[in-house]
């Protein structure tokens, strides 16, 4: 029998906001260029249209070839999410795509490849991606390029977003931070203990 997610949402709140590491869209300041992780979710996509429009960069960076969620019709996910930033009208002169990457880590490396070999060399940038999966986005960029100032900027996500399946996501996505630590993909991340006392809660509860 499946828990009554309501008993637990207090718990998802917590750990979807440790790893939503986001700025306020106020309070980020003009930077190089946004830098977008794949995803078949199209608010990842607007999100970052948005963000170009209100003058936070001069570029969007759409980074990733995506595996078997590639939306009908496009060869990878950042031909999808492209094609949905220049619906939201920003202009394709704008945008760098990388269509190669699988991974995270692919994406940060090959994705600022793309914007090297395109003549520019950033000094900051924002970074873009499913909110649980920001927090992680942002560490690779740091690790990978520590000269770059990070920031992360990531839309609210709606309470029904949270099934199951992507609940036990979400906590895997703790123990990755760790994992990917380790194999030197990420700097290092500090879970605050009232995070992972949330976790465990959840996992005392029946998902699947």
């Amino acid at each position: 029998m499946e828990v009554d997610l309501k008993i637990i949402q207090p718990f998802i709140d917590i750990v979807t906001e440790f790893l939503t590491e986001s700025v306020p869209t106020e309070n980020l300041p003009r930077v190089d260029a946004i830098f977008v992780f794949d995803h078949y979710e199209p608010q990842v996509a607007h999100h970052a249209a948005k963000l170009w429009k209100k003058n936070k960069a001069s570029h969007i960076i759409i980074s990733g070839k995506g595996r078997d969620t590639i939306p009908k019709g496009f060869e990878t996910e950042a031909g999808f999410y492209s094609s949905l930033i220049e619906s939201d009208g920003v202009p394709k002169k704008v945008l760098i795509l990388e269509k190669e990457s699988t991974n995270s880590l692919e994406n940060v490396l090959m994705g600022m490849a793309a914007y090297r070999n395109a003549g520019v060399n950033p000094k900051s940038v924002i970074a873009c991606a499913m909110a649980p999966l920001l927090r992680r986005s942002c560490a690779t960029l740091r690790k990978q390029f520590p000269e770059i100032t990070v920031y992360g900027s990531a839309f609210p996500m709606p309470e029904e977003w949270f099934t199951p399946r992507r609940i036990i996501r979400l906590l895997g996505e703790l123990e990755r931070l760790d994992d990917y630590a380790k194999k030197g993909d990420i700097v290092k991340v500090e879970i605050p203990n009232d995070v992972l006392s949330a976790a465990e809660k959840i996992r005392r509860h029946p998902l699947q």
